[in-house]
């Protein structure tokens, strides 16, 4: 019995995981991510001249 309950846990986890990224991924703020790559792009050529 125990070791199915290791098992069932693992697998609720693991759905879980999966759930959540895939709604972060589909409802994420492109807005910020964009922002995001702004700033990277910028530190960029700082850091190139």
């Amino acid at each position: 019995m125990g070791l199915e309950a290791v098992y069932f846990i693992g697998a609720f986890v693991l759905l879980t995981a999966l759930i959540y990224g895939t709604l972060s991924y589909r409802y994420r703020n492109r807005a910020a991510t964009r922002a995001g790559d702004e700033i990277v792009k910028q530190r960029y050529r700082e850091n190139q001249g």
